[in-house]
C-alpha cells in the first residue's frame, strides 16, 4: 500500500497474471503506472460494473482504456509501440478506502 503520491491510499494489483504480463512484456513500473493513472479523464471511463470479489460484493469497479506508447521489455532494437490498456479501480466500503488499481493489455 502507497500513499502521497496520488493523495490517497492505492495499491496496484500486481498478482493476476493479466497485470504481470503487462509488466513482462514492456517496460512498465510503479512509476510508469502512476504517469499512466494520472493521466486519466472521463472520456477514459468505458463502463462501472458490480466487483466480482466475493470479500466485498457491494463494490462498484469502474474500467478505463487508455492508448500508451510502450517500450517492450527485451527487444533491443525496439521502438515504442502504441498499447491500448486496460485500468480497473475499485475502492472497497470501509472507514479507510484505498483505492485498488488494475493495470493490463486490452484483450480486444
Amino acid at each position: 500500500m502507497l500513499n502521497g503520491a496520488l493523495g490517497v491510499d492505492y495499491t496496484f494489483a500486481e498478482e493476476r497474471d493479466k497485470n504481470k504480463a503487462l509488466r513482462r512484456k514492456y517496460q512498465v513500473n510503479e512509476d510508469k503506472m502512476k504517469e499512466i493513472f494520472l493521466k486519466l479523464k472521463g472520456s477514459h471511463h468505458i463502463k462501472s460494473e458490480p466487483s466480482a470479489n466475493t470479500e466485498h460484493p457491494e463494490d462498484v469497479v469502474h474500467i478505463f482504456k487508455i492508448c500508451e506508447d510502450l517500450m517492450p521489455r527485451d527487444e533491443e532494437e525496439a521502438d515504442y509501440i502504441n498499447v491500448c490498456i486496460y485500468i480497473k479501480v475499485t475502492w472497497p466500503d470501509s472507514e479507510d478506502p484505498m483505492f485498488i488499481i488494475s493495470f493490463h493489455e486490452d484483450e480486444e
